[in-house]
């Protein structure tokens, strides 16, 4: 966690000391989503971990997001073979042509 980010979640932690009961509630909502935003747990900012690891570079994707992109590479996978069929079918048809070419209008007659 950067150090700004650190300050950040510090001054809102201390909002939850506060009298009011609604203050309190916004302070752990606010304290949440930032560590949402961070891609952080509670754990990796309350247990020490070695200096210059990224817990965000060492920590597996949520599911959510590991689900999701597999969700689109099978998309794209999908429409990669949509589309090698529409190639191979232009082929055939361009093969068609021009080993049979059109017929010129003084054959006809």
């Amino acid at each position: 966690m950067q150090a700004g980010d650190a300050a950040k979640l510090a001054r809102v932690l201390a909002l939850l000391g506060s009298d009011f009961a609604g203050e309190r509630a916004s302070a752990a909502l606010a304290a949440s989503r930032l560590m949402k935003r961070l891609g952080l747990t509670w754990a990796d900012v309350l247990m020490p971990r070695p200096e210059g690891a990224d817990p965000r570079r060492t920590a597996p994707p949520p599911p959510d997001v590991l689900s999701a992109v597999e969700s689109r590479l099978r998309q794209c996978q999908r429409e990669n073979e949509e589309l090698r069929r529409g190639m191979a079918q232009l082929r055939r048809r361009l093969e068609a042509r021009i080993q049979r070419p059109p017929a010129r209008e003084e054959d006809e007659e």
